[in-house]
């Protein structure tokens, strides 16, 4: 860390390559078909794994890479993502719940999910949000009443990622009188204990991702599945998105890309008044102005990563990322849709779909509105909050 380089390793470059041959082999060719379907490829998935995708930074006695690595995480949703935005969800996902069975789970919870997490075969679902508890994650209902052996839980989680393919949800629950982020524990909570009931939502783009929502009747979890320490689980949260807001905007940005690069193609080749569309500033110009926003994203959320990477402060830049990067890929999508006319509004090429897909992004990990107030709490001090 004694300098600063915009290079990636030779072990990075190598890895970007092989995930965007995978990606452009594999995912791009199916990406219009497969967005249209709530069920989540779990062959495509297993694919992507054997890549090493889902094992970054998870513990090499379950076959992941060790250490953590945001960096490489951040090439693995930008490769993933300028081929199938809503694939390239999974890393973070999987990131997210992973790090933290592999730093709190007990050994028996580690041994059950975790080989199967990083090879492919099983999905272990992110379960924060609640009707009234979204941004203020804090406030969250939810109890986990002790008892003997274990916890009853009871309260119902929703705007959960890959719910429909999850074998388990990691579940943030209260004791029951607590309040604000005191008294919050996490809890592993099988899909088929008796008193879990599964919910879909039928969304505008992300369908794949089976967003859904997780209905906990006095359910039992025992002792064995508290992750972490108990009534601590909400600082050990926070801290993990601000590694995996980086990477959601890097996987949006890739989507932009992809986009902006077939629509550089397009107006070479379409002509009108005896030239290419190109020729037109009013065409040309606002490709440029595009291009120069998706790189500066880009670049912010490789620097958060490697801030992370670095072990310095972050938190602000990861909320940047977040609130931003979605924004300016929307856009850069919208652009290239409008550009390509009647035909790029219909069904026939990605635009309408990626945008869709994209737009989701500026709602699910925190919406814009909170990642502007995490970032003036950093830069201005906690005068800004109301509470």
């Amino acid at each position: 860390m004694s300098g600063i380089t915009f290079r990636f390793s030779d072990e990075q470059e190598q890895f970007r390559q092989t995930v965007s041959r995978f990606a452009r082999e594999r995912l791009a060719p199916g990406y219009l078909k497969r967005s249209t379907s709530r069920r989540y490829p779990m062959d495509l998935h297993a694919e992507m794994a054997a890549l090493g995708v889902l094992g970054i930074g998870l513990p090499e006695q379950f076959g992941g890479t060790g250490i953590e690595d945001p960096v490489l995480l951040g090439i693995a949703c930008e490769e993933i993502g300028a081929a199938d935005v809503n694939i390239a969800a999974a890393p973070v996902t999987i990131g997210l719940t992973g790090a933290q069975l592999a730093k709190g789970a007990t050994s028996a919870v580690q041994q059950r999910w975790l080989p199967g997490m990083i090879d492919g075969r099983e999905v272990v679902a992110f379960g924060l949000t609640e009707p009234e508890a979204g941004s203020d994650a804090a406030s969250m209902r939810t109890t986990a009443v002790p008892v003997e052996g274990g916890w009853r839980i009871s309260g119902e989680k929703n705007s959960v990622s890959h719910l429909s393919a999850a074998g388990a949800t990691l579940v943030y629950a209260r004791v029951p009188g607590s309040e604000r982020s005191a008294g919050v524990s996490a809890f592993v909570v099988e899909t088929d204990r008796v008193g879990v009931t599964v919910g879909e939502f039928t969304d505008m783009g992300q369908l794949p991702i089976g967003r859904g929502t997780l209905y906990m009747d006095d359910v039992f979890v025992p002792t064995e599945n508290l992750v972490g320490a108990e009534g601590r689980a909400f600082s050990m949260v926070m801290g993990h998105f601000d590694y995996s807001r980086a990477a959601i905007g890097l996987q949006c940005l890739g989507a932009a890309r992809s986009s902006l690069a077939e629509t550089y193609s397009y107006v070479k080749q379409r002509r009108s008044f005896g030239k290419p569309i190109a020729a037109f500033q009013g065409v040309s110009l606002p490709l440029a102005e595009h291009a120069t926003l998706v790189e500066a994203a880009r670049w912010l959320c490789y620097r958060t990563l490697w801030l992370r990477q670095a072990g310095l402060p972050h938190t602000a830049e990861a909320a940047m990322c977040k609130w931003w990067a979605p924004v300016v890929a929307k856009n850069a999508i919208e652009t290239c849709l409008l550009t390509h006319g009647h035909y790029g509004w219909s069904d026939e090429l990605p635009f309408q779909q990626r945008f869709r897909d994209v737009f989701g992004y500026q709602i699910g990990d925190g919406t814009a509105q909170i990642q502007k107030q995490v970032i003036a709490s950093r830069l201005i001090g906690p005068e800004v909050r109301d509470r």
